[in-house]
């Protein structure tokens, strides 16, 4: 006899856990069906956060928000493209009213701009195999950025010399060259030339 009051037992137990699961579920459905065209609407702007909530008729349109016009940049300006200006570059400068970018764009920020334009154009240059190209770009970057902090110009006349001259001597070079500029940002081209 304890073998059936306990299999009743374990049966009646299922059988709750079964029908608290199915309640569960039809309250879910019940409350999903019941919001399902309703928008929430932000809370409004000057409302202290402690007072009850207001109940509102969901099915109206909310309000306009109040937008102020942002004022327009004087021609002097450095401006961003989204028409939005920049923080001052110095502490106590005066701000412009409105929202702001973090930081100007100075003249240091344009030439490292400008060197990652050749920088990307000669890599896109090496992976086409377009040596002219790497040619002409590596020639501008030797104008413009005569310091080559990145070690741009030897990596990449090692890539143009594997190109132009694919054999031993131009590997055992490129070899080289990878040995003794492990820091360069151009040892994966010289590496995939390599390999050409």
């Amino acid at each position: 006899m304890p073998r059936s009051s306990s299999s009743s037992s374990s049966k009646r137990t299922v059988a709750a856990l079964a029908l608290g699961a199915v309640t569960l579920l039809a309250g879910w459905l019940f409350f999903a069906r019941r919001n399902e065209g309703q928008e929430v609407s932000p809370p409004p702007e000057n409302t202290p956060t402690s007072a009850a909530p207001e109940r509102e008729n969901t099915n109206a349109a909310p309000p306009p928000r109040k937008t102020q016009p942002l004022p327009a940049p004087k021609a002097d300006d450095h401006v961003a493209a989204d028409g939005l200006g920049f923080m001052p570059p110095h502490e106590g400068d005066p701000k412009p009213p409105g929202p702001l970018h973090p930081h100007p764009i100075t003249p240091t920020h344009e030439r490292i701009f400008a060197e990652n334009r050749i920088a990307f154009a000669l890599d896109d240059a090496t992976d086409a195999r377009d040596v002219a190209a790497m040619r002409k770009l590596l020639e501008q970057y030797s104008r413009d950025f005569p310091e080559d902090q990145w070690q741009l110009q030897g990596g990449y006349a090692m890539v143009l010399e594997c190109l132009e001259h694919p054999g031993p001597a131009s590997r055992a070079a490129a070899e080289r060259w990878l040995d003794q500029n492990n820091g360069s940002t151009v040892k994966r081209s010289v590496s995939k030339s390599l390999a050409m």
